[in-house]
């Protein structure tokens, strides 16, 4: 096993016990000290259990992004974009279909104070 394969097998071992001592879980405590022994004496064990991590990993990341982004999209986007459009006039002219044009003639004489802060 390399470096980064024991970096990941002591993360997965500290956890179990950080969260067996933490809940008070002693089959949890059994289990790390289970993964970190095997682990050791036979390393194709371990690399098996770090490949099944990061699949596990890989099946949460996917289900909670769309979880996530789903709350997100549902409780704070779609309520601010109702109550924009309930409250707001139509800033990008859609609904004006008597002009012919959208273009806004602005009679404007530049300084060169306006070009100080272009932002």
């Amino acid at each position: 096993m390399n470096k980064k394969e024991l970096q990941s097998l002591l993360v997965i071992v500290l956890g179990f016990l950080a969260i067996g001592y933490l809940f008070k879980v002693e089959e949890l405590k059994f289990i790390a000290i289970g993964i970190g022994i095997i682990s050791l004496i036979i390393p194709p064990i371990g690399s098996l259990i770090i490949k099944g991590w990061h699949y596990l990993a890989l099946g949460l990341g996917w289900i909670n992004s769309r979880i996530i982004l789903t709350l997100v999209f549902y409780l704070f986007l779609t309520p601010i974009a109702l109550i924009s459009r309930l409250f707001s006039k139509d800033k990008l002219k859609l609904k004006h279909p008597k002009d012919k044009t959208l273009w806004v003639t602005r009679n404007h004489l530049y300084t060169p104070k306006d070009l100080e802060n272009p932002y």
